[in-house]
């Protein structure tokens, strides 16, 4: 057993694992509105004299309370959230540039339907309507001059209402390839911000972590909003990170990235390149990148190709039975479109110059409207390249499919933040910190503090008691 200078020792390291207690829980306190923050524990152990009778209390690390459970699920989480809005986000869009409202509140026949009533009401769909009225108005009175500029007119609307959409589409995707870029140059540089984290990890992870630990784990939450990652420790608390396969990071150190090209379609794709092996990797799995390249290339794709059949339909039936009718000029042969697609279609200038030339006669009677109903009869008629639909039906259905899919897309999104709400609320009781609990833990420490002091005070006392003998 030791003397007063063993005493006087014991006192010293209780007054300092007291302090270290009252610090931490100061820093705790401090950080109670960052929800990165898992509050903290300070180790100590018994220290002992060679005899093996206590000598105090040494301390030996600060411990971050966290549930590795619960904060790989999270990491998972993060990225099917990011993945789902991102989603969310790209087709909301997709139905403002459309100018069509939609449904877009539930996933049942019922929603179904209403998408397809709304289908009718504006954007390319109105411009159908006006163009079809505007023919039967013809029609009836097939030498009428002012019914035939009114023909014209709705006709060059409903082309400029293709042309529109489809400007926007290819708008919208070079927008989404700046976006896919400035994500890659983002999600690079946090692959080399965690890299720099796991090694600080690393180096006070014998000592129990602390705020290293909390910060890899939020730099692993944030990469995992832009991908989906694997990650794994070594004995010696080194990291592995994972995309598709390939390493990004081994053993702390960065060996890899993501990589962006462009394909045959102007579309962004975004892969995983290892630098240590040279393979790639094309992106898959969640996280916001991927949420943005399979809204373009699946939904929005799957809508503009409809759009744009829809109009290469319309050019070719209408121009079939148009080219054989006979004008009022008694010329015949002209096409009533021209363009392709969506992105060309537009009324045949010549037609546009001179009214007189539509050709709506099957003969030189000029009475005679039998190719203005034929005109009619093919705009009713149910297309095989459309399905078996009309050319206003497919639009219809293809404008209800879209709601169906941003329907689907809310729901899941719904669920996913309950999912990930839940999990941030249960590693809040593990990590969070309770201000109640650190009020507890100070006053405990303070009075563990203030005897140490008077410990120390005693001895002196004993301490001048014997130099005065």
């Amino acid at each position: 057993m030791g003397g007063l200078l063993s005493t006087l020792e014991i006192a010293s390291s209780s007054l300092l694992a007291s302090r270290a207690g009252i610090e931490t829980a100061g820093v705790n306190i401090s950080n109670v509105n960052n929800p990165g923050y898992a509050r903290q524990r300070v180790i100590v152990e018994p220290r002992r004299d060679p005899t093996g009778a206590g000598a105090g209390v040494e301390v030996v690390g600060i411990k971050s309370l966290r549930d590795s459970i619960l904060d790989e699920q999270l990491i998972r989480e993060t990225s099917n959230e990011a993945y789902l809005e991102h989603f969310q986000r790209t087709l909301q869009i997709g139905q403002v540039l459309l100018g069509q409202q939609i449904d877009r509140q539930s996933a049942t026949p019922e929603a179904d339907s209403a998408a397809r009533n709304l289908g009718g009401q504006m954007a390319l769909a109105s411009g159908f309507s006006e163009f079809y009225n505007a023919l039967q108005a013809v029609s009836v009175s097939p030498t009428s001059v002012p019914d035939r500029q009114v023909l014209l007119l709705k006709a060059s609307q409903l082309t400029d209402k293709f042309n529109s959409v489809e400007t926007r589409f290819t708008t919208l995707r070079s927008d989404l390839n700046t976006d896919l870029n400035n994500r890659i140059k983002q999600a690079n540089q946090l692959i080399d911000l965690t890299s720099h984290v796991a090694m600080d990890n690393t180096l006070v992870s014998s000592k129990g972590g602390g705020i290293a630990k909390d910060s890899l784990q939020m730099r692993l939450e944030e990469l995992s909003a832009y991908a989906s990652i694997q990650n794994k420790f070594d004995d010696q608390n080194r990291i592995t990170v994972s995309i598709n396969g390939l390493e990004v990071i081994k053993d702390n150190a960065v060996v890899g990235k993501f990589e962006g090209a462009l394909d045959a379609d102007g579309g962004l794709q975004v892969s995983v390149r290892n630098s240590d092996s040279d393979s790639t990797a094309k992106l898959t799995g969640k996280g916001s990148i991927q949420g943005l390249v399979e809204a373009r290339d699946t939904v929005l794709q799957d809508l503009r190709q409809d759009i744009n059949l829809m109009a290469t339909n319309l050019i070719e039936g209408m121009n079939s039975v148009h080219k054989v009718g006979v004008s009022l000029d008694g010329s015949t042969g002209l096409d009533f479109f021209t363009g392709t697609d969506a992105s060309n279609i537009a009324v045949n200038k010549d037609l546009i110059d001179d009214v007189h030339k539509i050709q709506l006669s099957a003969d030189t009677d000029e009475g005679d409207n039998t190719i203005a109903a034929n005109l009619l009869k093919w705009l009713e008629a149910p297309q095989e390249a459309l399905g078996k639909m009309t050319v206003a039906q497919h639009y219809n259905e293809a404008v209800a499919t879209y709601g169906q899919e941003l329907a689907n897309i809310n729901n899941r999104l719904a669920d996913q933040e309950v999912v990930s709400h839940t999990l941030k609320q249960q590693r809040a009781g593990v990590s969070g910190v309770s201000l109640d609990e650190e009020m507890s833990s100070l006053i405990q420490y303070q009075r563990a503090y203030q005897s140490s002091a008077k410990l120390i005070s005693t001895v002196n006392e004993l301490f001048q008691t014997i130099l005065s003998m």
